[in-house]
């Protein structure tokens, strides 16, 4: 089975090529629905973050406030490593488990959706990697569009990232989302086929 990482920038549409993938009947996994999951209410991440956070983080029903948490760790660098140091080892944990399920049922392909792969350095952690990307005057109009930010603020946003050119010279194939939906259909048929034609991992270093 090949570990595939799927990413791309802001507004580039890999949620879109991931839900695709999905449709096709491949387990794609969300890093950010981990990261959810992972302190969600009653979990042991939620007890560590009310114990390092406090309960102002905590909403009535003793679930995480993520606003509350986000507000608290944005703008401070050493809260915000505590919070990955939370977060992180959890997600990997259950990453590696859904892996290994995918293996165990024989799957072919699954695809880990993951915006910050190369910003985090995890490029071996995947046999293959996925980058989508976007004309940058599209994804500027598509990220305005998608959360109101105001020209200068969206470009911002964009630039805070890693270049789509640096994730596009990490990749080993590039899925381009300049189009329609149904072009971009065209471009993740063209990837899976690739992706099942030569299944010999080569990245994992899990």
């Amino acid at each position: 089975m090949l570990w595939v990482g799927l990413t791309g920038g802001i507004a580039s549409g890999k949620s879109t090529v991931a839900r695709m993938l999905a449709a096709k009947g491949y387990t794609v996994v969300s890093a950010d629905g981990l990261a959810h999951d992972v302190i969600a209410k009653g979990t042991e991440g939620a007890a560590r973050v009310r114990a390092e956070f406090g309960s102002d983080v905590m909403a009535a029903d003793g679930s995480v406030d993520r606003s509350e948490l986000g507000s608290v760790v944005f703008s401070n660098p050493s809260l915000r490593r505590k919070l990955e140091e939370i977060i992180h080892p959890a997600v990997r944990k259950r990453a590696e488990e859904i892996r290994l399920e995918c293996e165990t049922r024989g799957e072919k392909l699954a695809f880990y959706e993951i915006p910050l792969l190369f910003e985090k350095k995890l490029e071996s952690h995947y046999d293959r990697i996925i980058t989508v990307t976007v004309e940058s005057s599209i994804q500027l109009a598509r990220l305005m569009a998608r959360t109101g930010l105001s020209k200068a603020e969206a470009v911002k946003r964009i630039g805070a990232q890693l270049s789509q050119d640096l994730k596009i010279k990490g990749a080993d194939f590039v899925i381009r989302n300049d189009g329609s939906e149904s072009e971009l259909a065209v471009e993740v048929d063209r990837v899976t086929s690739a992706l099942l034609t030569n299944q010999t991992p080569r990245r994992s270093s899990n």
